[in-house]
């Protein structure tokens, strides 16, 4: 009896990690720091970025309440939240961005997406005249994995190898 509960408990530790269709990527605009916290649901992309077509935004506008970097890591741990609705599935030939504009050392803002683009992985930065520096990391995520447009966690790629050995292991005896 046992055994026969560790082949289900194996199994549905399978189906976890497997349960994404495709690999993930964030995908919003953290808009930086904000007074007015209040009007973010009144606030879209057209109305921020206006005539600068060449600047990401993607909805949603996230604010933080303290005005710093999103906590990635928490939003794709936190079951309770609808964090779908941060994420989008990367397609074939697309890629993981996270594209940040940074002064004097400051993050201004972030945004993160599934974005199709010519270079491969890593992050690119280019420094403009005023000081203001953009930097876009491309990335490609794992299936299952939280997306590479945050920082990695290599702790479900190990759980689910061994998960996958353990269970072959369990039919090749019975």
């Amino acid at each position: 009896m046992p055994l026969q509960l560790l082949k289900l408990l194996l199994l549905l530790l399978l189906l976890r990690c497997l349960k994404a269709e495709s690999p993930q990527c964030f995908h919003f605009t953290w808009i930086g720091p904000y007074d007015n916290k209040s009007n973010i649901a009144k606030e879209s992309c057209d109305a921020r970025v206006g005539d600068f077509n060449e600047i990401p935004c993607e909805m949603p506008l996230v604010v933080t309440p303290n005005d710093t970097v999103p906590d990635v890591k928490a939003l794709w741990k936190n079951e309770t939240l609808n964090r779908e609705h941060y994420l989008c599935q990367m397609s074939p030939g697309y890629s993981c961005v996270k594209y940040s504009y940074i002064f004097k050392g400051g993050i201004q803002n972030i945004t993160y997406m599934c974005a199709k683009v010519n270079n491969s992985n890593g992050c690119y930065r280019e420094t403009q005249a005023t000081g203001m520096q953009v930097e876009a990391c491309v990335c490609t995520s794992k299936l299952g994995l939280i997306p590479c447009n945050s920082s990695p966690t290599a702790l479900s790629r190990p759980i689910l190898g061994l998960a996958m050995a353990l269970l072959s292991v369990f039919i090749a005896v019975k």
